[in-house]
């Protein structure tokens, strides 16, 4: 899941990315749903794993978007 996040954060050119050269903080505008199925999980465990992400700080969820704010940090959870 955390390398589907940072690549989907990280490329410009997807859908899902939107990322402005000028962002700080990479969004990510995907559904827990849609998310889920790029990572080959249930929308649960997606979901779960996000908040578990968000407890560590590494990302910030509000409606609509996903923000990750250490994309570094959150490669080394992916291993």
């Amino acid at each position: 899941m955390a390398t589907t996040l940072t690549t989907s954060a990280t490329r410009a050119d997807t859908p899902a990315g939107k990322l402005r050269p000028s962002a700080r903080h990479p969004q990510i505008t995907l559904t827990h749903e849609q998310l889920a199925a790029l990572a080959g999980t249930s929308r649960e465990t997606c979901t779960k794993v996000l908040h578990e992400f968000a407890a560590r700080g590494l990302l910030r969820l509000a409606r609509g978007r996903i923000t990750v704010l250490y994309p570094v940090r959150l490669l080394d959870v992916a291993g």
